[in-house]
């Protein structure tokens, strides 16, 4: 029995489900290994809270009256160093924490003590802040209250 002579060999076509589900596996695959190489870079240091409230005060200045902008900017110096406080305190207790894990004998109370400390801090700052921003709302025009109001909070 002779076999019937054919052309050349036709190439065979891959089916589309089998091309979207390699797509879709090497895709999977692709963003676990992106999300597992973002897990060993260090996180980003905090934001600054400073550097939000500067850049506010910035930009407030912009659509301020000269007037409103000069009482905004006075409030804000006048307050500069309780806000880098506010910083500091937050990153000492931050460190207070790492020590406290990384000793030999985990020491609950100074821990807890540590953890009073700065939250008095930060209430006293907070307070001292608190009053810095009634006393110059007060002294705004009620225009530039408006304003300040329609560019939302510090980011």
């Amino acid at each position: 029995m002779s076999r019937p002579v054919s052309g050349p060999a036709a190439p065979r076509r891959w089916p589309w489900y089998l091309l979207v589900g390699s797509l879709a596996v090497n895709m999977l695959l692709g963003g676990i290994l992106a999300a597992q190489a973002l897990h060993l870079m260090p996180p980003p240091p905090p934001p600054d809270p400073g550097q939000g409230i500067a850049r506010f005060v910035e930009r407030a200045e912009r659509s301020l009256s000269p007037a409103d902008a000069a009482i905004l900017r006075r409030g804000y110096e006048a307050e500069r160093t309780s806000i880098e406080r506010m910083h500091q305190n937050m990153e000492a207790l931050r460190h207070q924490i790492r020590e406290s894990m990384k000793a030999p004998t985990f020491d609950p109370e100074g821990l807890r003590r540590a953890f009073e400390q700065a939250h008095a801090t930060e209430a006293e700052l907070r307070g001292r802040m608190d009053s810095r921003v009634i006393e110059v709302l007060g002294q705004l025009s009620p225009e530039g209250r408006r304003k300040l109001m329609e560019m939302g909070p510090p980011r």
